[in-house]
């Protein structure tokens, strides 16, 4: 189908799509709320640092082990939802309009949760990384150009269409909880690489 045509039945179809448009809106709301009690009832059930999602409010998500934060409540390191390599989750002409489509991974761009610290400058912290590579062969961590570690994480755009059909958000997040574990158990990788990390400093 050509482009005018497309636009044709777009305009065509005004009323519909600007229905759907405010129907995906409330239904982004409705899972930002689900993804902030994923994240927090984890924190909780972990003991890691609390009260860490507000995704709803700010677009901001994260969990790390309470001795990443400083005394005085700095982040030195974190793993946050965010979006995949070059995304900055603003809609444009090659990405996708919706986080939720990205966070379904039904159109072109993807999300899960990204390894982030504040102790090493963007350029020596990328050299480190390349020269960590080899710590994470064989492991589901991308090594990406942010430059950071990348846990891809994917809601089955099926598995949320019955969850909300059923009125149980929730049992869609499996995905999001199995990340949660699997950096549970390879936790000890990040200490040893920030670990090492802070030799640059010194």
């Amino acid at each position: 189908m050509f482009s005018n045509e497309i636009d044709k039945l777009i305009i065509q179809h005004l009323d519909d799509l600007d229905d759907g448009t405010r129907r995906l809106t409330r239904l982004q709301d409705r899972v930002a709320d689900v993804i902030d009690e994923t994240f927090n009832d984890w924190l909780d059930a972990k003991g890691w640092y609390p009260d860490s999602g507000e995704w709803r409010q700010r677009q901001d998500a994260a969990i790390a082990p309470r001795n990443w934060i400083s005394e005085d409540n700095k982040w030195l390191a974190w793993f946050g939802l965010g979006f995949g390599s070059g995304d900055d989750g603003q809609p444009g002409e090659e990405k996708d309009y919706f986080w939720l489509t990205r966070l379904c991974k039904a159109g072109r761009g993807e999300m899960g949760l990204r390894f982030h610290q504040t102790e090493v400058g963007r350029t020596a912290w990328k050299k480190f990384l390349r020269d960590q590579a080899p710590r994470f062969l064989g492991t589901r961590f991308i090594l990406d150009e942010e430059p950071s570690l990348f846990l891809p994480v994917r809601i089955h755009k099926d598995d949320l269409a019955r969850a909300v059909e059923e009125e149980d958000l929730k049992r869609a997040f499996v995905p999001l909880q199995e990340a949660f574990g699997y950096i549970h158990e390879n936790i000890d990788r990040f200490h040893s690489l920030l670990a090492e990390s802070r030799k640059l400093q010194t």
